[in-house]
């Protein structure tokens, strides 16, 4: 692989792979991992207020008895995905704009990016598409969250 200005000659498929392996989950990893910490933090969180208000409700039932339903799973998945989506926004913004940058107008770092956006746009800009973002992510995530909790529940049957 030889370097002339900005293009590459002499790209393989291996050397492709390998570059595109180092640097995309880099960017990837800035918004998504806070993501899914925000996001599985968030359904726990939930899922323990909701069954906390169940057990009050329903004093006289076993403890162990009392789980989530497919559409509790959905419904606490549903404002976690949203809750989670919308905090990690200004994160992915971010990362979209320094992925799709080719004429490093933002600068090429994450600060860099963020104080651009912070200069044109103010604080606001961080939160551009944020609608989108959590009506995207929000099905996907109700989805997900009734696989787990349908799985959980299996899981914790077969072990008693």
């Amino acid at each position: 692989m030889v370097w002339r200005g900005k293009c590459i000659v002499g790209i393989t498929y291996h050397s492709l792979l390998f570059y595109s392996l180092i640097t995309i989950p880099c960017s990837t990893v800035i918004s998504d991992v806070p993501f899914r910490v925000a996001q599985l933090t968030t359904f726990e969180i939930t899922k323990n207020l909701y069954l906390n208000a169940k057990r009050r409700r329903q004093p006289n039932d076993n403890d162990a008895s009392i789980s989530l339903s497919a559409l509790d799973a959905a419904i606490c998945g549903g404002i976690a995905g949203s809750f989670s989506a919308a905090i990690t926004n200004p994160l992915d913004r971010i990362k979209t704009l320094m992925m799709t940058d080719t004429t490093n107008a933002y600068g090429g770092s994450v600060v860099a990016c963020a104080s651009k956006i912070l200069k044109d746009d103010g604080i606001m800009g961080l939160f551009a598409g944020v609608v989108p973002r959590v009506v995207y992510i929000a099905p996907s995530v109700c989805i997900f969250f009734v696989a787990y909790e349908v799985v959980q529940q299996k899981m914790n049957k077969s072990d008693d």
